[in-house]
């Protein structure tokens, strides 16, 4: 009798449930991959699943972007990580039936592995929750729902007696138990599926990866010969060690996102970038937590991804080896004149603006460059041209289309593949657009009413929600905050019918792309389409400043020497709850060891309404530093920190941070307090070379200064789009010099030199 799924738990004793974030064990569990990474005598084997078509879940249940998630993946473990190709076996759509799942982890995975070697398994696809069948008249308490993957043979079909058929599902126990069959403890795990469903194929503008849940009503069939084998190895082992990473908690779903050609994991695009950009000495603690922010900011709080593990191992620690990197040169023809790259270490939404002429330095194949040019000036001890032409073998990008970049390379024979590149010269469209979403709730008269209404407005692009890239959803409210949930078809094409009409008292707001409503964004009940979207004027145009903002940040690929920490002040001693740096910057910086429990609980910092606190930015380069802060609170409103006495002459008398120094924004004296409403809130620590001119003028335009008060003060900006055009335009003017002796033309986009400029983002959710 083959053995039943209660009897497998019973002996295995293995239930995957994420341990509490708040463990610290835990961190120290995640905080030592890179030494199992680094191990050259160590080999390295990864087994990577994607299904975006399924055979018997229906024409409705299609993904679009789990097998991008596996290019991502595969790109990461052999260019970042040292991974061979032949140890890396790929199993996509049909080839993904749970048969040779579990054939590819028996042979390539638990056969071959030896202590010390590292594994990887990574899932992209379906996920749903198995709840077991439960007698009613019985006084036997219910049983935690277990968590399904669905390769893609998965058959989960409700039959005409109720009972759903299940075959070919891969239980979270079974894989747990051939985790626990492998030789080595070095394991990683993650799963890019969501386990319970919301609803509806789409969440906002996001398509979902979880399926409706199952219940058994009788035990599962499993292979009794192969269960017995792996029971038996799978004592060597008494505990769980591998890390699992998962994409979202297991109440919530996870997504993919259409980006602007190609879409993938929400969760694995962000994993994977982040790893690209960490750097050796950077802990996975502090990388996953960027990782959750980005994720949490962009979709709100339907998603946010975690972890689990064995508390205590020595097992796992932070993914990085050797220099960090945008990307990779993957082939070269000509001898240079065509050059193609992947650029995994670059976020979609800064690749989708990339201009021609983008430029990427050439690593050595230690994965160093040279010193930047205050560096070079100054070992040189003698006066030299500030903004020397680097001599680097340098990449003119010329096109791009999701990860893969095309472009030419002038030092002829001076690179080859596999060389690591990263980011010189940052060309940016001065085009930039505000793409918004019309919900499938909306029928066709409203759409068209809307498109109309957004089409009047500069720079605001209406699209059809889960057909194309869109940076927020307009939809019909409900009386909760979140999006109404209609089941909404995967494809808008295979609609039958139009949506009713909607009633008299129907109300028009804006979204996030996950459907969390905007704070003061819902029109009055009942009012025209076109008049709620007339009335979002103002609110599109204070995101679309944002948005311009975000494609400034580089604290990854900056040069400049420099360090912020968020602190709270409510204590006698200040508590620093984050901290980022320029991590390819050439000065040495003295790290700060004393991070709170925020930065080790794996989520976005959280901050309370009326709490205090404060940002301070250390300048470790050898010139001054000038600074600027802008940020967007829960209410999309713009604000600015500033000095007073800078907008009093803004050529002469701008703050700057000199060399080796510090300072606080705001001041003590001038107390930053938290606001409500709750919800995500982002602030931008922008510092330059090169005096802020032209974005102090459009703040001073709008806001009376006071030469009794010189410490900097948080006060709101009304005309943020204006502020940050100008604050682009000063990087851009920074970085002209440099840009014109490499050829680069500065006319029709903004050119912004990584040597220049560093910009910080910072996101907090306030409770």
């Amino acid at each position: 009798m083959a053995l039943t799924r209660r009897a497998l738990l019973r002996k295995t004793s293995l239930v995957l449930a994420g341990l509490g974030l708040s463990d610290l064990s835990l961190w120290k569990f995640a905080n030592q991959y890179q030494q199992v990474l680094a191990q050259p005598t160590s080999r390295k084997l990864a087994l990577l699943v994607g299904i975006n078509q399924y055979r018997d879940l229906g024409k409705q249940a299609k993904l679009k972007g789990c097998l991008t998630d596996l290019e991502l993946q595969r790109e990461l473990l052999v260019h970042r990580f040292g991974f061979h190709p032949d140890d890396i076996v790929i199993l996509k759509n049909k080839q993904a039936t749970y048969k040779n799942i579990e054939t590819a982890f028996t042979t390539h995975l638990i056969e071959q592995s030896r202590p010390q070697d590292c594994v990887i398994f990574h899932f992209s696809g379906y996920g749903c929750l198995l709840s077991p069948y439960v007698d009613t008249a019985s006084e036997v308490k219910t049983p935690l729902p277990s968590q399904v993957l669905l390769p893609f043979d998965s058959n989960i079909q409700s039959s005409d007696n109720s009972q759903q058929a299940l075959e070919n599902v891969l239980l979270q126990e079974q894989l747990a138990l051939w985790f626990r069959s492998l030789n080595t403890q070095q394991s990683l795990c993650v799963l890019d599926a969501g386990f319970t469903y919301p609803g509806k194929a789409l969440l906002g503008n996001l398509r979902v990866r979880s399926q409706p849940s199952i219940q058994q009503k009788t035990d599962l069939p499993d292979d009794r010969e192969q269960q017995e084998k792996l029971l038996n190895q799978s004592q060597r082992r008494q505990s769980p060690s591998e890390l699992i990473l998962w994409a979202s908690q297991q109440a919530q779903t996870a997504v993919e996102a259409q980006w602007h050609d190609f879409s993938s994991g929400l969760f694995t695009y962000a994993l994977t970038e982040h790893l690209w950009q960490s750097s050796p000495t950077q802990k996975f603690s502090a990388s996953f937590n960027r990782i959750v922010s980005d994720v949490e900011r962009q979709v709100g709080r339907v998603q946010q991804p975690s972890l689990s593990g064995q508390s205590g191992s020595s097992v796992l620690a932070g993914l990085a080896l050797g220099a960090n990197a945008d990307g990779v040169v993957t082939d070269v023809e000509d001898n240079g004149e065509e050059v193609t790259v992947w650029l995994g270490g670059v976020l979609p939404q800064i690749v989708e603006y990339y201009a021609t002429t983008t430029c990427f330095k050439v690593t050595s194949k230690e994965g160093s460059l040279s010193s930047s040019p205050a560096v070079a000036a100054s070992s040189a001890g003698s006066e030299s041209d500030p903004n020397p032409v680097p001599q680097e073998p340098l990449i003119q990008l010329e096109s791009s289309r999701g990860c893969v970049g095309t472009g030419r390379c002038e030092q002829e024979g001076q690179i080859n593949s596999g060389q690591k590149i990263r980011e010189a010269f940052r060309v940016i469209s001065r085009s930039i657009n505000l793409n918004v979403a019309l919900g499938s709730q909306l029928n066709r008269i409203e759409r068209v009413d809307a498109t109309s209404a957004f089409s009047d407005m500069p720079n605001i692009n209406p699209v059809i929600a889960g057909t194309q890239n869109a940076d927020f959803l307009f939809t019909q409210a409900s009386s909760s905050s979140q999006v109404i949930v209609n089941s909404v078809p995967t494809d808008l094409s295979e609609e039958e019918e139009d949506p009713p009409a909607p009633p008299p008292q129907t109300q028009y707001g804006l979204f996030s792309q996950g459907g969390e409503e905007l704070a003061d964004t819902r029109g009055e009940s009942g009012e025209a389409i076109k008049t709620a979207v007339n009335q979002l004027h103002d609110t599109l145009k204070l995101l679309l400043a944002r948005k311009t903002l975000d494609l400034t940040v580089n604290d990854f690929s900056s040069r400049v020497g420099a360090m912020v920490t968020l602190e709270s002040t409510d204590d006698e001693k200040p508590q620093i709850l984050a901290q980022q740096s320029t991590t390819r910057a050439p000065w040495l910086r003295k790290e700060n060891s004393s991070l709170s429990s925020f930065e080790k609980q794996g989520q976005v910092v959280q901050i309370a309404k009326g709490q205090h606190i404060q940002y301070r930015v250390y300048n470790y380069s050898d010139a001054p530093l000038y600074w600027l802060v802008l940020g967007v609170d829960t209410r999309t409103q713009f604000f600015s920190i500033y000095a007073p006495e800078a907008l009093l002459d803004t050529s002469t008398n701008q703050d700057a941070i000199a060399p080796k120094d510090s300072l606080t924004v705001p001041f003590p004296t001038n107390e930053y307090v938290v606001r409500g409403p709750e919800g995500i809130a982002t602030t931008y620590i922008i510092l330059s070379r090169t005096p802020f001119e032209k974005g102090l003028e459009a703040i001073s335009s709008k806001i009376r200064p006071s030469s009794s008060n010189t410490s900097p003060v948080v006060a709101r900006l009304v005309n943020p789009l204006e502020v940050t055009q100008q604050v682009l335009q000063d990087l851009h003017n920074s970085s002209v010099p440099t840009a014109e002796k490499m050829g680069i033309a500065s006319d029709s986009n903004w050119v912004w030199d990584v040597e220049q400029w560093a910009t910080f983002q910072f996101t907090h959710e306030v409770i």
